[in-house]
């Protein structure tokens, strides 16, 4: 019932904004990004929290932005750029590789580790796999270690030409999302380019790419977020992520989605610290919904 409150809220500043804009002599296309703007302050504000939204066409022009450059901790959403560089070729390991671990090694949420924990092993491919569609983080923490650990992973993004985003600790320390805290973060303009980069660019071979957007669209962790604000007849995946610390929530999802089926567009949702974290879910809905209607806008007829 709050978070169902706290949209309505959203939705009647968004109305009074509508207005607004409507006498401002601006053009069609500025006048929609300025609601889509002023919508997502409505929402940050109904949400007592910070909230980071970075929406670009696979072109890679921002189509909308609101705290675009602000530093938010990226929590479990990083897994892909991980699943990513591996698929790539740029860490020692092929896919058929073994990781041998144990019951140690199982890390808070890990279900794919954790039924494999009696085997006391997975493959590289299972391990990639399982980081993007269920966030294990068992996973995450053998690949990391495999590979380098989280400065290594830190110099690849940076060839993706993102000098922003990097990873500084492993699961489940890099969720502590203290205040002011550069370590494992990013921006939502940052992030959102290197994952269009990723599912539009050369950076990796077109089988890798199809796998890893299948991976995406296979995803179990968001339904109930960003994709169930976009429209059905999309073809839409994510990563969410999920910092947890008391005082410290942090609720994220970033979702890939092609309408047409002639690129993937991105778009990035950061809250951090709302004051009930179980709107985070109802949060996204709406962000994504302000998203698809911008698109809808800027369509040709």
């Amino acid at each position: 019932m709050r978070a169902l409150a706290l949209l309505a809220v959203a939705l009647v500043t968004s109305a009074c904004v509508d207005r607004e804009i409507a006498v401002q002599p601006e053009s069609t296309e500025n006048a929609t990004a300025a609601q889509a703007r002023a919508q997502l302050m409505a929402l940050e504000r109904a949400s007592g929290g910070r909230l980071g939204v970075a929406l670009r066409d696979p072109s890679g022009a921002v189509l909308l932005a609101h705290r675009g450059d602000e530093r938010f901790a990226t929590c479990s959403a990083f897994k892909t750029l991980l699943a990513a560089r591996v698929l790539a070729g740029d860490t020692p390991l092929s896919l058929d590789d073994r990781l041998d671990f144990s019951i140690a090694d199982v890390e808070g949420h890990a279900p794919f580790t954790r039924s494999r924990a009696q085997q006391g092993w997975m493959s590289v491919a299972d391990a990639i796999e399982h980081i993007v569609t269920v966030s294990d983080n068992g996973a995450t923490n053998l690949l990391l270690r495999s590979t380098g650990g989280p400065t290594a992973l830190t110099a690849w993004v940076r060839t993706l030409g993102d000098d922003t985003t990097r990873l500084d600790r492993y699961e489940l320390a890099l969720n502590e999302n203290a205040a002011g805290d550069p370590r494992d973060t990013s921006s939502p303009l940052a992030f959102g380019e290197s994952y269009r980069v990723l599912a539009n660019g050369a950076v990796l071979e077109p089988d890798a790419r199809d796998r890893l957007l299948g991976w995406l669209q296979g995803a179990t962790t968001g339904l109930k977020r960003l994709r169930a604000g976009l429209p059905t007849d999309w073809r839409v995946g994510d990563k969410t992520g999920y910092c947890a610390a008391p005082g410290a929530f942090e609720i994220n999802d970033v979702a890939v989605f092609s309408p047409d089926g002639r690129g993937w567009y991105t778009l990035v949702y950061f809250l951090d610290r709302p004051a009930d974290a179980e709107q985070g879910d109802a949060i996204g809905v709406e962000v994504a919904r302000i998203a698809t209607d911008l698109i809808g806008a800027r369509a040709p007829s």
